[in-house]
């Protein structure tokens, strides 16, 4: 039996949970997504903030096993009366504490719009084998995912084009969820890569390198490199690479790897050690920030 968690009402996590959920409220929608999914007989299939169970149980008419995670004790009550079935599985929790699976799965949810970047995030680290991910988000969350050719390419939509090619299915009619939201909605594909764009050895680098390069308040993407490549290097790249007044947004994927690749043949290690642990770095930023941030709330 799963185990049960409760939280205090008025709670920073009871709040979290009370304004984060907009479930869809039309089955027909749900089989319309999986029907453009490709969600077939013998896979393990994860759906995170399950809520009432609409999406886990058309999950369960199509997959062949079926791992329901919801945080909200209250909710999942309602899921337990799917434990008679033996393709099924509830778990009471936070998925960003849940162990991943050892083995591939894909992922089918309508996620809790306030944790879309660290589900994201988790289920897009190395350690995951989550082969595709199919998400109900918000539309400008999507896009900052997605990149070119929706809008401009962020950080993470850089970062994670390495691995991923990532899709918007189609939107969503706001009519078809309750309560109804105040902003677009998406159905959203990332697909993993059999063979990531950039060897597994130089990943951390390439964070590093994008990290780098996109957080230096240059003009430019050459001029976020100037203290990196010396003036002829970057004279050379202008003239063969054809970036010369492009942002580190306007780059395309295979930009980024081209200009990585150059990077590491011909940049001595003294340099490179100016970027190496960029990623590590803004981490840390960021993390002093948020703490600054609910400390300011709570």
């Amino acid at each position: 039996m799963p185990t049960k968690t409760t939280y205090p009402k008025g709670s920073p996590v009871h709040r979290e949970l009370k304004h984060s959920q907009n479930f869809i409220c039309q089955p027909r929608l749900v089989e319309e997504l999986i029907e453009l999914s490709n969600i077939e007989c013998n896979d393990l299939v994860v759906d995170i903030g399950a809520g009432k169970g609409i999406i886990t149980k058309g999950l369960l008419e199509h997959a062949g096993r079926v791992i329901a995670i919801e945080q909200d004790p209250r909710l999942a009550e309602e899921l337990s009366s799917l434990n008679c079935k033996n393709n099924f599985q509830l778990v009471i929790g936070d998925f960003r504490k849940w162990i991943l699976p050892k083995e591939k799965f894909k992922v089918f949810s309508n996620i809790p719009f306030n944790v879309t970047t660290d589900i994201i995030a988790k289920l897009t680290s190395p350690v995951s084998l989550a082969t595709d991910i199919f998400l109900i988000m918000q539309e400008d969350a999507a896009y900052r995912f997605t990149g070119m050719p929706y809008r401009s390419n962020s950080q993470n939509s850089i970062l994670l084009a390495v691995d991923f090619s990532i899709q918007i299915i189609r939107k969503l009619n706001n009519d078809y969820f309750k309560p109804k939201p105040n902003v677009g909605l998406v159905f959203t594909h990332f697909h993993r890569y059999l063979k990531p764009l950039v060897a597994k050895k130089d990943r951390q680098h390439f964070h590093d390198f994008v990290v780098y390069g996109y957080n230096q308040w240059a003009p430019n993407i050459l001029q976020s490199f100037k203290r990196i490549f010396s003036n002829k290097q970057l004279e050379i790249i202008n003239k063969t690479q054809k970036l010369e007044g492009l942002k580190p947004s306007e780059l395309s994927i295979m930009q980024w790897i081209e200009l990585f690749n150059t990077y590491c043949q011909y940049v001595p290690e003294p340099k490179q050690r100016l970027v190496k642990k960029s990623e590590k770095h803004l981490k840390i930023e960021q993390k002093k920030l948020d703490k600054w941030h609910r400390s300011r709330q709570y």
